[in-house]
């Protein structure tokens, strides 16, 4: 078998994750999951705030043991709206993945500042976001979505917005780990 197909694959899997901002530091190739999460947000004007989001977790579907792999979080909009307009670089968020199965714990995720104004009225897109998880168990690794949280920066001070699920939610992704 010539070596010249795969090495063809794996530069278009190159320009492909560059081109699309998905990036996997090492392991297989990238695999990516939606599930919705029903989110109950904590906001400084209208209070309590829920609604359903839809939540891409991307990781590698396979890895080895001591691997470090980039997992990255895409969310749809959020059931947060904000009263005024969100200049560009006012938002910043962060999540908080639940690692399941072979491995436990957490996985931390951040993402730049909104590139654009957000304008009044209007649910809040966050960018996606990334983090690394070092891989510690053979077996099956699971990544589920869990809090999120942004950090918003207006006229009338900063403010933090959490984001809890309302249940559990299914798993995103997962990393078969050897």
């Amino acid at each position: 078998m010539s070596s010249q197909p795969l090495m063809k694959r794996l530069a278009a899997v190159a320009v492909f994750g560059a081109a699309t901002g998905v990036a996997v530091l090492t392991g297989g190739p990238a695999h990516a999951d939606t599930v919705t999460v029903n989110y109950s947000c904590e906001t400084p004007l209208s209070g309590t705030v829920v609604g359903d989001v839809e939540v891409t977790v991307t990781a590698p579907a396979t890895a080895t043991v001591g691997e470090t792999v980039e997992i990255t979080v895409t969310t749809g909009p959020t059931p947060v709206t904000s009263p005024i307009d969100l200049a560009a670089g006012s938002v910043t968020p962060s999540a908080e993945g639940v690692v399941s199965g072979a491995q436990t714990g957490t996985v931390t995720v951040t993402g730049p500042a909104n590139p654009e104004t957000i304008p009044a009225g209007t649910p809040i897109q966050l960018p996606p976001m990334t983090g690394q998880l070092t891989l510690t168990a053979p077996g099956q690794v699971d990544l589920t979505p869990g809090t999120a949280s942004a950090v918003a920066s207006t006229i009338f001070g900063t403010f933090t917005i959490p984001c809890t699920p309302t249940s559990p939610p299914g798993v995103a992704a997962s990393i078969q780990v050897s």
